[in-house]
């Protein structure tokens, strides 16, 4: 059965070289892989930032993954007006844009809201009904594309669950699959689009589930656990002078976890930049996330493990993070 029709799939548990991997992969941006929307590059990107959201079991939710499949598509479709399919005689949408259009003239949203700046039951709904939708084919056809090798997944039960040895490999090289899915699926859009919307459609890509706005976290950060002062060099902060870094750069892990944020001046975090922090920082991290998990019941540290938080600034450094970085001045 072609596997965009299936169910349910359970990954080849065998042995795999680096280079059955590759080929998993590169078949996948091939022109044997059938593309009649974007889907398959959009599923992909939800899986490859929240690589670092599995449980113990290496397992992500549909609900996780289709909230960010929303999130991206959100951007693509209502901030750049970007078609996710070829024009029709009849000009019918995807699914996607179907959903999304409807969304923001039933909740009467304006032009330019960020999807994080949603009400959170209208996320919900989205996430909800971009699910229902879409999962019915993407799953499955992605499942297949990469010749069966990455994940297992049940449609009824809602989970996709990657398979360990796909999973290192994943980590080792996630900028490299990430940037030749970024460019596969710009191609993609460069045919199926108008001149006119499709300027820095890498950029587009890259920037479509980047929230701009981590209020919410300095506020967490800076009032619940009571942070005062600079995590990297130790001056005193305040509510007007305070920004919310990425411990191991945003642009590596794609994502907005508590684990990896952390309170920063002003001066640290423009000298930091793109770098990781010396290790003797992540060693400091690891403690203050100690803390946290034990003294406070956070959802979003539900899946945090010290060990998995050094493994990704392992990764990261593999991934071409090796420029390493220190304040200037430490009190």
């Amino acid at each position: 059965m072609s596997g965009f029709n299936l169910k349910e799939g359970q990954y080849n548990n065998r042995p795999l070289s680096d280079d059955e991997m590759w080929s998993a992969f590169s078949y996948v941006f091939s022109s044997n892989s059938k593309n009649s929307t974007s889907y398959k590059f959009g599923f992909l990107k939800s899986i490859l930032d929240n690589l670092y959201n599995v449980d113990s079991e290496l397992r992500l939710t549909f609900d996780q993954l289709f909230t960010k499949f929303a999130e991206v598509y959100w951007n693509l479709i209502l901030k750049y007006n970007l078609r996710q399919s070829p024009k029709t005689s009849d000009n019918k949408m995807t699914y996607i844009e179907q959903i999304l259009y409807s969304a923001a003239s039933i909740y009467k949203i304006a032009d330019g809201v960020p999807f994080e700046k949603l009400p959170a039951d209208i996320i919900i709904k989205i996430a909800h009904d971009v699910k229902m939708k879409c999962k019915i084919n993407v799953v499955g056809a992605l499942f297949d594309d990469t010749k069966r090798s990455f994940y297992s997944f049940s449609r009824r039960e809602e989970w996709i669950k990657i398979n360990p040895l796909m999973y290192e490999f994943v980590c080792k090289h996630k900028v490299v699959i990430e940037k030749l899915n970024y460019y596969e699926w710009a191609k993609f859009l460069e045919k199926v689009n108008d001149d006119s919307v499709v300027i820095h459609l890498l950029d587009k890509l890259d920037e479509s589930g980047k929230r701009h706005n981590l209020s919410i976290y300095r506020q967490i950060l800076y009032d619940e656990f009571e942070s005062n002062l600079c995590f990297y060099c130790g001056k005193p902060i305040t509510d007007k002078r305070v920004e919310v870094d990425h411990f191991i750069p945003w642009s590596f892990v794609k994502d907005d976890n508590l684990w990896n944020l952390v309170l920063s001046c002003p001066d640290c975090n423009r000298s930091k930049r793109d770098r990781l922090p010396d290790k003797y920082y992540l060693d400091k991290l690891v403690m203050r996330n100690d803390i946290i998990t034990r003294e406070f019941n956070r959802l979003d540290m539900n899946n945090y493990k010290d060990d998995n938080l050094r493994l990704i600034y392992y990764y990261a450094r593999v991934n071409g993070y090796d420029k390493i970085w220190k304040p200037k001045k430490v009190v």
